[in-house]
């Protein structure tokens, strides 16, 4: 049978190098790999004759072999099960995937993407039955709305493996990086505080506590800061109420008949709503009511600018991520790693001290 010719240029190989350069493959080796082997020694003359040859010929190393050589591919698997490449500098997880990306860079490690397998139409880990972030030595989970089951089996596999953000799932013990909201939640009950607030009220805006540590710190912040539940209430609203859910105008409604004075939003799902019924009702934020939210988002644009917020530390995550996972890569019996991050208060304008007591505040 006839030899299929070749189509292209020939990839120039280390015996293309050594023969130019005049000696062994064993010394072009050692010098491309920055590595000496058994009794191979490589003078800096010799070593300069390879690199030039190197040069001359334009031999680019095969990373995937020198990788597998050292029983590595220095790649981090990152996969989430929503969209959220590529991203705009005011996306929530931007700075998740520049602290990602940094990292990894100086690390040495390449980053690889799994976001093209689909299950019935839905991202999965395990499309087809295979383990898509086994092409990486390790992964970095994020976003919302993740598969349980392929979690725990991905646990049980003994793959090494980081989530960005708190998660349970029963039976398995899992590695991540969390905000501690916790304590960012009670500081920013205790910035209330210190400007006079003592009737201040959390607005739950999610049946499902996602997150359950924003309301436990404010139950945290209510407890450090000597206030009473009675003066400090926790209402379910929603913008398309359910049972025992307040309507946005309900919501408004119970906090002037409370004479609260600032009112902590669990996420921003109803703010532009908020605003806008407070506008109608002749209420002022923050002259009347202090407004404090708690998604510590993206950048925030047009009035949303001046909101006083928890603020994430987003950046510093993805880039612990990257450190607790290389960890676990270099020692799996290590694991559970868990790493919990300091959040911070993005001041804005819309805290202040609380009005004078006795002033009507809007229409009830």
């Amino acid at each position: 049978m006839a030899r299929r010719a070749r189509t292209g240029p020939r990839r120039v190989s280390q015996a293309d190098v050594a023969r130019h350069a005049g000696v062994s493959a064993g010394i072009v080796s050692s010098v491309i790999n920055g590595r000496d082997y058994g009794s191979i020694r490589v003078s800096e003359a010799t070593r300069e004759r390879v690199l030039a040859a190197v040069r001359e010929l334009g031999y680019v190393p095969d990373t995937a072999a020198r990788n597998l050589a050292r029983g590595s591919n220095r790649l981090i698997g990152v996969f989430t099960y929503e969209a959220m490449f590529p991203l705009e500098s005011e996306n929530f997880y931007h700075e998740f995937l520049v602290g990602i990306e940094e990292a990894a860079d100086r690390a040495e490690y390449h980053l690889l993407l799994v976001t093209g397998a689909k299950d019935e139409g839905r991202r999965s880990i395990y499309a087809g039955g295979v383990n898509h972030l086994r092409l990486a030595d390790g992964g970095l989970l994020l976003g919302t709305n993740e598969i349980s089951e392929e979690i725990v089996r991905l646990a049980r596999e003994e793959y090494p493996f980081v989530f960005v953000g708190e998660r349970e799932f029963p039976g398995v013990e899992l590695s991540y990086v969390a905000a501690d909201y916790v304590g960012g939640t009670a500081a920013l009950v205790g910035r209330a505080v210190e400007l006079g607030h003592r009737r201040i009220a959390m607005a739950l805006l999610q049946k499902d506590e996602t997150i359950p540590a924003r309301r436990a710190g404010f139950v945290e912040g209510r407890r450090r800061y000597g206030l009473t539940v009675e003066d400090t209430p926790m209402l379910a609203a929603s913008a398309d109420p359910g049972p025992d859910q307040l309507s946005v105008d309900g919501l408004l409604t119970e906090v002037l008949r409370r004479e609260v004075t600032a009112l902590v939003l669990e996420n921003n799902s109803i703010l532009g709503e908020l605003r806008a019924t407070a506008r109608a009702r002749g209420v002022e934020i923050p002259r009347d009511l202090s407004l404090i939210t708690l998604t510590g988002g993206g950048r925030l644009r047009g009035e949303d600018a001046d909101l006083t917020e928890l603020s994430i530390p987003r950046y510093e995550m993805g880039a612990e991520a990257v450190r607790l996972l290389l960890r676990l890569m270099a020692d799996p019996s290590r694991s559970p790693l868990r790493s919990r991050l300091d959040c911070g208060i993005r001041d804005g304008t819309t805290l202040a001290a609380p009005p004078d007591p006795g002033r009507i505040r809007g229409s009830g």
